[in-house]
């Protein structure tokens, strides 16, 4: 299946820009803007971006299934790579990340706390699969799961923790903006994908494929889109102060 063509399409802007972000050597995001002195921002000189992303096509695929016999007795036989997820009904797809390209540094507001996220590992799955942090913030790895896990991460951020069992948990500050990708070395099919900006403008679909960015400053942003297996797509938004500006995003899968 992931030989298939794929193409990305926004309504009737094409991009493509795919890019291995397990790759050690792989194009960072545009996120070179590093904060400067902040803007005093506010309801009325900020606005709202929400949007939903689709999956176009005659058919939905099924959940990509491994068979597994590493550890079988606590991971299962049998694991789903999370590689696409879609919403039957409307077609969501979640695990986008969705992010402003070209935020002028003074437009960068303050932050008052750094960004926490949690990285749990879980039934033999990282948890989040997906998600998007500022530069400032900390990742804390910790693991619910009777069996060992390496949290390696490539990209923005070089470091390979060890995980022995249920008590072990690290945390790591995170200085670059940049992708990063995540790697078990003892379970080949735990990945997790965290884009770090130097911003908050970002934001990971849900399950149902929808998006909310709140408080951004009013102007136009290029959107980068980016999916770990559909690849990604750009289009030009416009942020009015007090307004909810909406965007539908697709994606097409080709047939066999």
């Amino acid at each position: 299946m992931r030989n298939c063509g794929l193409r990305a399409a926004l309504v009737a802007v094409t991009a493509c820009a795919v890019f291995p972000a397990c790759n050690r050597g792989a194009d960072r995001p545009d996120v070179s803007n590093a904060p400067g002195p902040a803007a005093e921002q506010s309801s009325s000189s900020t606005g709202t971006l929400r949007g939903i992303v689709r999956l176009t096509g005659a058919q939905i695929p099924d959940p990509s299934l491994i068979e597994n016999t590493t550890d079988p007795e606590i991971c299962g036989r049998v694991q789903q790579t999370q590689d696409l997820v879609v919403q039957r009904d409307d077609r969501g797809i979640a695990n986008v990340i969705v992010a402003l390209r070209g935020v002028p540094p003074e437009k960068v507001p303050a932050a008052t706390r750094p960004d926490r996220l949690v990285l749990d590992n879980r039934n033999c799955q990282f948890v989040p699969h997906v998600a998007v942090l500022s530069v400032g913030g900390t990742i804390e790895t910790v693991s619910h799961d009777a069996v060992l896990h390496t949290v390696h991460f490539y990209g923005a951020l070089e470091r390979n923790v060890a995980l022995p069992d249920e008590s072990a948990r690290t945390t790591v500050t995170v200085q670059e903006p940049g992708m990063i990708a995540v790697l078990c070395d003892v379970h080949g099919w735990m990945k997790a994908f965290i884009r770090v900006d130097s911003h908050p403008f970002h934001a990971v679909t849900d399950a149902e494929g929808t998006f909310v960015i709140e408080g951004i400053p009013a102007g136009v942003y290029e959107l980068d889109a980016w999916h770990e297996r559909l690849g990604s797509q750009s289009v030009s938004v416009g942020i009015e102060p007090g307004a909810i500006a909406e965007v539908e995003l697709t994606y097409a899968l080709a047939d066999r």
